[in-house]
């Protein structure tokens, strides 16, 4: 704590300075009614701060960070998932509904699915939406030359019709229990009357891939439709957006935002601290360590409300193509068990949450309805350093005078470990290599900055070990998400790994619009991930949120409960156009 707090008094002063500025920018403000009647809060802008500054505001770009961060704020999609889970119509008028005319299953197998969008939908420049902006962005989406955008759902759509403006009829080569629930980073529209002429450019030769991608309208020039439209980016600090009335479930209350980009997470407590720079804090920006700080006094003198939530799993993956692995024994599943038996989660659960963690062994939710299913079939990894040793004998390897294994030509095994900037990930990073270097295991830590790790390429090529956090999603280990130069590091699959049964059970799953017998595949399939060990889920993530007192309407929802592409995920800022700042 001493440490922080000096920390803390450091950055504070350069806080004050910088954060005010923007936010006095932010105060111009043009007051306008709700669709409610309400009118919007005036005169204070919202001031969030964000982890990482996204390269582009489309939800379906790879690498843009998501529609759960920043563009979420920019954008609407047919349905918003709530805090409960729920697919809320969005620019749809309703949701489909199976076995009526909106959702129709054919014998072969085929699906169709019916959107009704709502009347007098619009981009943020005016310009109508429609369901053409729909196909438009689907022909988009299925260009394998351009191999940027999120895979799913398109890789199971054939074709998208728009016989009337308001009318948007998706056809499904197969089965998918989640068809109607098309949400951001699913299906986003985008803006024909802005990128027609570009991609048709591109199409036919007479520009390249990376000038349509480099576009303006992708970042600093985005249109977009949702709560708040972009007035102005300032590349590396922040991006403003100012109430967009034509939204489709009205006005948000709040009539100008800010989002801040603050990868360090003490200085983003010096801010909460400091009072006035910042209004809300959402996940990662700040860690489980902060919370003793926030709730000492910042909470409990009234000044706002600090929360930390189950968040999604942290998991390692491991890498498994012998032309990037570093180590060609980490190929060998007895290693990879080996290193599972080293794993104390007990440990790092007492060092980074003081024992008020929530370990894991997968991924999965013990909430989920299929989890007693998993937890019968799952293979487990008690910590022990004896089974540990006995493995590493099997596959040819003894612990030198050393202490560390080695093979019988006196060559070292090594695993090299590498985590991006973070107290958080650091520490849990010299937790486990401690563990393992005591067990016999040479650890070859590497710590990276941000902009480099999260590069795909990065992460698809690291050599042993790479932190991730996983979302409620078991696509990230079959063999079509493996990133590649062809396709452009696109994929989630960042270990490489390939399981011909895991890819079967996978495919069976997303071909049943059964949830139970869903489960049971799924459950099936993560029993595999655990037996084969392509890497290893070590803790559920808590993630810390902040918000001050004086604003209303923040929902924060446990982001462990779920597992599966049936699912879906929360945005943070689900509901941020009914968000206001009390009078």
């Amino acid at each position: 704590m001493p440490r922080l707090t000096v920390l803390i008094s450091v950055v504070l002063s350069m806080i004050l300075t910088s954060c005010a500025a923007g936010q006095n920018q932010g105060q111009r403000s043009s007051q306008g009614p709700t669709s409610s009647g309400e009118q919007s809060t005036p005169g204070r802008t919202l001031v969030l701060a964000h982890r990482y500054e996204p390269a582009s505001l489309a939800p379906k770009v790879v690498g843009s960070n998501g529609p759960l961060t920043t563009s979420r704020l920019f954008n609407a999609a047919l349905t918003v998932i709530d805090d409960n889970g729920t697919a809320r119509p969005y620019l749809a008028e309703t949701v489909p509904q199976l076995n009526t005319d909106s959702w129709r299953v054919f014998p072969d197998g085929r699906m169709e699915t019916t959107y009704v969008l709502r009347d007098g939908l619009t981009w943020h420049d005016g310009t109508p939406l429609t369901a053409a902006d729909f196909a438009f962005a689907l022909r988009l989406y299925k260009d394998p030359s351009l191999a940027v955008f999120v895979s799913s759902p398109q890789d199971t759509i054939d074709g998208a019709l728009a016989p009337d403006p308001r009318t948007l009829v998706i056809q499904w080569k197969a089965l998918k229990a989640d068809a109607a629930a098309l949400s951001f980073e699913d299906f986003d529209p985008l803006p024909t009357h802005l990128l027609e002429t570009p991609f048709t450019d591109y199409v036919e030769g007479r520009t390249t891939r990376e000038a349509f991608m480099s576009d303006p309208l992708w970042a600093v020039g985005y249109i977009g439709a949702g709560p708040y439209k972009l007035e102005r980016w300032d590349p590396g600090t922040q991006i403003e957006g100012s109430a967009f009335a034509g939204h489709p479930l009205g006005r948000p209350r709040i009539e100008r935002i800010v989002v801040r980009f603050i990868i360090d997470e003490n200085t983003t407590l010096a801010a909460v601290l400091a009072g006035g720079q910042l209004d809300y804090t959402s996940s990662n920006t700040l860690r489980f360590q902060h919370l003793s700080t926030l709730k000492a006094d910042w909470e409990p003198s009234g000044k706002g409300t600090a929360v930390a939530v189950v968040n999604n799993a942290v998991y390692l993956f491991l890498q498994q193509r012998p032309e990037y692995v570093g180590h060609e024994a980490l190929l060998d599943v007895r290693v990879r068990r080996a290193l599972a038996h080293a794993i104390d989660r007990e440990a790092l659960n007492d060092g980074l949450f003081d024992g008020l963690g929530a370990p894991a062994e997968t991924p999965v939710s013990q909430k989920v309805p299929f989890y007693a299913e998993l937890d019968r079939i799952m293979p487990r990894y008690p910590l022990d350093v004896n089974r540990s040793a006995q493995l590493m004998r099997e596959a040819g390897f003894t612990r030198g005078g050393d202490g560390f294994f080695a093979d019988a030509q006196g060559r070292r095994f090594h695993i090299d470990f590498t985590v991006q900037t973070s107290s958080e990930i650091e520490r849990m990073q010299a937790i486990l290599s401690d563990l393992w270097q005591r067990a016999g295991f040479e650890v070859r830590p590497v710590v990276m900055g941000t902009q480099q790790f999260t590069l795909q390429e990065t992460r698809h090529t690291l050599p042993g070990l790479g932190y991730s956090n996983i979302t409620a999603d078991d696509r990230s280990w079959i063999s079509s998400e493996i990133g590649t130069a062809a396709n452009r590091w696109s994929g989630s699959n960042r270990s490489g790994w390939v399981n011909a049964d895991y890819d079967r059970l996978y495919n069976a799953a997303y071909s049943t619009l059964d949830l139970a017998e869903h489960g049971r595949y799924v459950a099936q399939e993560m029993a595999i991930i655990n037996d084969q060990l392509p890497g290893y889920t070590l803790y559920h993530a808590q993630a810390v949120h902040t918000w001050v007192s004086a604003l209303q309407g923040v929902t924060i929802k446990d982001a462990s409960r779920g597992f599966g592409r049936y699912i879906k995920s929360t945005p943070i800022h689900w509901n941020i156009h009914e968000w206001t700042f009390r009078s």
